[in-house]
């Protein structure tokens, strides 16, 4: 009896630990979140970084800002040479058709 009381005693203990967990892990986060939009801009200039170092795109400018909690809006600027364009159209215009043939 007295191991089945112990048994039934850490159930509630494991169960409340998890509770109060994961109501940790939600507050660590709500913590970090309004830097958030640093690192969203951060990650977003070092991908266009490597483009421009490839040659795929010419220039490019960033701006993440932070609408409401978990909410962002980014906007990206990117200048591409006339085959530059034409490389990224004529890809776009290829993956929409086969899209559509499907």
């Amino acid at each position: 009896m007295f191991a089945a009381d112990l048994a039934g005693g850490w159930r509630r203990i494991d169960m409340s630990f998890r509770e109060r967990f994961l109501s940790f892990l939600i507050n660590f986060a709500s913590v970090f979140e309004p830097i958030a939009a640093r690192f969203i801009s951060y990650y977003v200039r070092r991908e266009l970084k490597e483009w421009k170092e490839k040659g795929l795109i010419l220039e490019y400018k960033t701006k993440t800002r932070r609408i409401g909690k978990f909410h962002y809006k980014t906007q990206i600027d990117v200048i591409l040479s006339s085959e530059q364009a034409r490389f990224v159209l004529s890809d776009l215009l290829t993956r929409m058709y086969r899209i559509l043939r499907r």
